[in-house]
């Protein structure tokens, strides 16, 4: 995906025009303020429910993990 660099200015008066572009895919927009880069506009990513094991792994391959977490501290 190509990044463009456009000042705040132009950014504020073509930002239709600019998000049109980004939800394509084409590009991520960089919005400068006399040339420092101040914002990113990037394409919204939908997040689905977290990544779940539907059967556990077999513990005797990770070894005890849980055994040092739980002795007790002196």
């Amino acid at each position: 995906m190509k990044t463009i660099s456009v000042p705040i200015s132009e950014a504020r008066t073509g930002l239709r025009r600019l998000i049109e572009q980004v939800m394509s895919g084409k590009v991520r927009v960089l919005v400068t303020d006399h040339g420092a880069p101040k914002a990113q506009i990037v394409p919204w990513l939908e997040r689905g429910a977290p990544w779940r094991a539907e059967q556990p792994d077999d513990p005797a391959h990770y070894g005890d993990l849980q055994s040092p977490v739980m002795e007790d501290w002196k």
